[in-house]
């Protein structure tokens, strides 16, 4: 298992100082839970990931991702019923992976609409 995960978050329209790719790593032990949000279809999804440890300290408790099929605009990605969610997959993936490694990466993978999009990371919130 790796010690971090990092989210990858991009947006294209993102102006300085803040560039189009940003990575957010969080330590594994700091990570209490991981849940994601939106209703099934094309609707508005966050992954929520909760927080302990070092960032509670600091006053963090959840770090918020928005999801998109684009990197330049905010595009709802379409989920279905039934299949298990792919934000939460991709990130418990990347929990369990990479035996003695530093960093494993979050890839969120293709949403379910019928001519599939890539998924990304578009905006992180810690709270």
């Amino acid at each position: 298992m790796a010690k971090f995960i990092k989210f990858n978050v991009k947006n294209s329209a993102a102006v300085q100082p803040l560039g189009p790719t940003e990575g957010i790593l969080v330590n594994v032990e700091d990570i209490t839970k991981v849940t994601a949000t939106g209703a099934t279809g094309a609707n508005a999804k966050t992954l929520v990931i909760g927080l302990t440890g070092r960032n509670s300290e600091a006053g963090y408790k959840t770090l918020t991702l928005a999801v998109s099929t684009s990197i330049s605009a905010a595009v709802n990605p379409t989920l279905t019923s039934g299949n298990a969610n792919p934000l939460v997959s991709a990130v418990r993936s990347a929990m369990t992976a990479n035996p003695g490694g530093v960093v494993a990466t979050v890839n969120v993978g293709v949403d379910n609409a019928a001519a599939p999009k890539q998924m990304y990371f578009r905006t992180a919130t810690f709270a």
